[in-house]
C-alpha cells in the first residue's frame, strides 16, 4: 500500500516544482493561428510538444484544408471545375457533367485544356457531329481564356500549354 505518501500536498508541490524546472511553469502564452492569423491564448508549459503542436485557434481552423486541396489538385475534373462552373458550357445542363480534353491528350490536365460538357455534347465532340459543337466550344474557350480558334479545336491545341497538335484524319 502507498500509506498516503502520494496524496499529500507536500508531495504534489514537489512534483509540480520538478515539472516546472524540467518543462517550464504552466502559464498563458499568446500564439498566432497559422490558418487565419488571429492571436489565441495557449495555457500550458512552454517546453512541451503540446505547446509546439498548438498552431490553430480552433478546431475549424485546424480542420480547414481547402487551401491545400486547391493548390494540390491532380484530378482533371477537380482542376476543370476550379475554373469553370459545374455545368455544360454550351447548354448549361448541370446534372451530369463530363470534362473534355480539348487536345484529346488525357495526360495534359492544364486548366486551359479542360472544358465541362454535358454527356450529349461530349459525345457529339467525339462523333461525326463534331463540326456542330466545335465553334461553340471555341467561343467558350475564347471568352474564358482570351485566345481564339478558327474553324475547329485543332488551332486551340497549339495554344494550350503542354499539348501536341493532332493531325486531322478528315
Amino acid at each position: 500500500m502507498n500509506n498516503g505518501k502520494y496524496n499529500t500536498e507536500q508531495y504534489k508541490l514537489l512534483q509540480q516544482e520538478k515539472n516546472d524546472k524540467r518543462f517550464g511553469p504552466v502559464a498563458k502564452h499568446t500564439k498566432e493561428c497559422e490558418r487565419c492569423g488571429t492571436e489565441f491564448i495557449f495555457e500550458g508549459r512552454i517546453k512541451t510538444k503540446t505547446y509546439e503542436r498548438a498552431k490553430f485557434c480552433s478546431r475549424s481552423c485546424a480542420n480547414n484544408r481547402q487551401e491545400w486541396w486547391n493548390d494540390n489538385a491532380t484530378h482533371y475534373k477537380t482542376i476543370a471545375l476550379q475554373h469553370w462552373k459545374h455545368e455544360c458550357v454550351i447548354c448549361g445542363f448541370d446534372k451530369i457533367v463530363a470534362i473534355h480534353h480539348i487536345d484529346e491528350n488525357h495526360d495534359n490536365n492544364d486548366p486551359q485544356n479542360l472544358i465541362p460538357l454535358c454527356p450529349n455534347h461530349h459525345e457529339m465532340v467525339h462523333s461525326k457531329w463534331k463540326d456542330e459543337v466545335a465553334p461553340l466550344i471555341e467561343q467558350a474557350v475564347e471568352y474564358k481564356w482570351g485566345f481564339s480558334a478558327n474553324g475547329n479545336t485543332l488551332p486551340l491545341q497549339g495554344r494550350v500549354k503542354g499539348s501536341i497538335p493532332l493531325t486531322s484524319t478528315i
